[in-house]
């Protein structure tokens, strides 16, 4: 299909891979050999309103940003694209500078448009070999550009799929501790840590937590194990302070301090969603 595109419109080129070197190496080529002014990423598995494009470029060009960010709606089956897709987007509240609320949105690199020159002269760059690559991005993006504009509607239909790669709870789960390890040394590198070091580590404790709940039993003692060999001085001050985190995860993190309340807490948590999933 993308072939007949091609041989219909000189403006296409189609790069046709011989082996899969999986999603970064793809964005991170594609980055270097495209020649416009925007580019964006898009997932083979998910849908886009035909109107995304052409909304996000003129929106750029408008305000001559360096990023546009557009708003999603997850899905199962097509059909129920028409239903779901009524209430109105998030983003219509979201003050565009406010960088931790650009933060605390979905990394996804398929709600961007993104200005290649700029692009190029922040080195931007997937880290090869790992699901969940766009996080350091995201956090790239946003903390080194100021031009960013909002188009508040959903114009991207995330397919929900069980056996999509960011769904399954091998070793593949354990990339996200990686990648916050890519982000804490771009925000290292930068001087940035101390300015966003609050968000960053809400994000990493909760995003760390929900690796070692989500994988498989056989592999909960490796995801313990990564887990605490990021746990330091700063992790430990934020789990004991009033800073906003998942209840769950203070209480896990808690509990391995030895915590009493906090192993009660999580214990009976964890007790009462296992009768919840047998009942249903």
């Amino acid at each position: 299909i993308l072939k007949e595109f091609e041989n219909k419109n000189s403006k296409i080129k189609v790069i046709a891979k011989e082996i899969n070197e999986g999603l970064a190496v793809a964005r991170n080529e594609s980055l270097k050999l495209a020649k416009g002014k925007y580019i964006t990423f898009l997932d083979g598995d998910d849908l886009y309103d035909l109107e995304m494009i052409e909304k996000a470029y003129n929106l750029a060009e408008k305000d001559q940003s360096d990023l546009v960010l557009w708003d999603y709606q997850v899905f199962f089956d097509p059909s129920e694209l028409k239903r779901i897709n009524s209430k109105e987007s998030e983003l219509k509240e979201l003050d565009v500078t406010n960088k931790i609320a650009l933060l605390q949105r979905p990394a996804f690199t398929w709600v961007k448009l993104l200005n290649i020159k700029k692009a190029k002269e922040l080195k931007i760059h997937f880290p090869i070999g790992r699901t969940r690559q766009d996080i350091p991005v995201h956090w790239h993006l946003i903390t080194a550009l100021d031009n960013i504009s909002i188009l508040p509607e959903k114009l991207a239909y995330y397919r929900q799929q069980p056996e999509a790669t960011t769904s399954q709870k091998d070793r593949r789960v354990f990339d996200l501790a990686y990648v916050m390890d890519t982000t804490k040394n771009y925000l290292d590198t930068h001087s940035l840590y101390d300015i966003y070091k609050n968000e960053f580590l809400r994000q990493r404790l909760n995003l760390l937590f929900g690796m070692y709940d989500s994988v498989k039993e056989e592999y909960k003692k490796e995801a313990f194990d990564l887990i605490y060999d990021r746990l330091e001085e700063d992790e430990w001050t934020y789990v004991f302070s009033k800073n906003p985190l998942r209840s769950k995860a203070r209480w896990f993190y808690k509990s391995k301090k030895g915590n009493t309340i906090s192993l009660i807490k999580y214990q009976s948590w964890k007790l009462l969603r296992l009768l919840y999933r047998k009942i249903n």
